[in-house]
């Protein structure tokens, strides 16, 4: 005996997405910046992070420390790491965003 088609139940369709919409959601693209800017995150942070954070690269972090006319944050030396206060470098990133 054949089975009724119409008694088949079809399987389960998919909603169509909008128009330009991605299946997966876009990664984060900026989770590092989002990291240092939390309130619960690092107190200390280093040279490439402070770099990322100002958008350069680490030779000009090292080149602004080394400047004292710069007004750059004096680094903090632990256990053989050079680290920056986020503090310091924040407040540093809201003075040179007004000039």
């Amino acid at each position: 005996m054949a089975a009724d088609p119409a008694a088949r139940t079809p399987p389960a369709a998919s909603t169509p997405l909008a128009p330009g919409a991605d299946r997966h959601p876009s990664a984060n693209t900026a989770s590092g910046e989002s990291r240092i800017f939390a309130a619960s995150g690092p107190l200390l942070i280093s040279i490439p992070e402070a770099a990322s954070l100002l958008r350069v690269a680490r030779r000009t972090v090292w080149r602004l420390m080394a400047d004292p006319k710069a007004g750059f944050p004096k680094p903090r030396r632990l256990r053989g790491r050079t680290l920056l206060v986020r503090a310091e470098l924040l407040e540093f990133l809201e003075v040179e965003a007004t000039r």
